[in-house]
């Protein structure tokens, strides 16, 4: 049986080992991934409410929400299809559990968006919107992070085999900031191209943050539901996918 405190415990450890080694013999350390995320939010903001207003109420708040969501994901998805090629070592273990290693991944940008998250809070209670559905916020967090251990332990275990995987993901993600409503509601959508932007699980996910952070309309009950089932059943493909593979990843690498 899977002792379920020891991974827990491993894979903190794990991401704080990479974090430290990350940030070492930098100036601003740990708070260089808010620093960038910042930067970015000052470009959108400006763009997006001064030189082309959406007509968004609170707008840094909106964007920096989406952008946090974001970022995790895409950062995490990037790290976890090169996981294994780069952290070699582990998986030439015999008694590691591998499978830890893309959780790893997705678990280090992570702890980006907890440093991050106090200057979202002071923003929403220098503009008043700091309300008691923020507490709804771990829930969601949770889903985002089961929906993606699934996708890294399919990107990781391609990448064994098929060393074009990181640049697809990479190409793939590009892409996909524009189809996810990072910089815009999803209500300026027009309604016949809605549905694509709908099928994207992290739209709706980006949808339920504003909610809770925002007040703005939640994606609906049915829709939180499809999500949730669809991120339990990619993580439990992705694992059982991982598993199957994992015999001859020594061989492969």
């Amino acid at each position: 049986m899977v002792d379920l405190g020891y991974m827990r415990e491993l894979v903190l450890h794990l991401a704080s080992r990479e974090i430290s080694s990350k940030h070492r013999l930098t100036l601003l350390g740990w708070t260089w991934p808010l620093a960038r995320q910042l930067a970015q939010l000052a470009v959108l903001v400006f763009i997006f409410s001064a030189v082309f207003d959406l007509g968004i109420n609170n707008y840094p708040v909106f964007v920096f929400s989406g952008l946090l969501a974001y970022t995790w994901f895409s950062a995490g998805l990037i790290e976890a299809a090169s996981s294994l090629l780069s952290q070699r070592p582990f998986v030439f273990q015999p008694r590691f559990p591998t499978a830890v290693v893309p959780v790893v991944a997705v678990t280090v940008p992570f702890l980006d968006v907890l440093l991050a998250l106090p200057v979202l809070l002071v923003m929403l209670v220098a503009t008043g919107d700091l309300g008691w559905p923020v507490l709804l916020l771990p829930p969601l967090l949770a889903i985002q992070l089961l929906l993606m251990c699934g996708l890294a332990w399919l990107c990781a275990a391609g990448t064994v085999y098929l060393r074009d995987v990181p640049n697809v993901v990479l190409v793939g993600l590009t892409l996909l900031f524009y189809v996810t409503p990072v910089f815009y509601s999803l209500e300026d959508v027009p309604e016949k191209y809605r549905w694509v932007l709908e099928l994207n699980p992290l739209a709706t996910l980006i949808e339920g943050y504003r909610a809770v952070l925002l007040g703005e309309a939640a994606p609906g009950a049915f829709k939180l539901l499809l999500v949730c089932a669809a991120s339990a059943a990619i993580a439990a493909l992705g694992l059982l996918v991982f598993r199957r593979l994992q015999p001859s990843f020594v061989d492969e690498l």
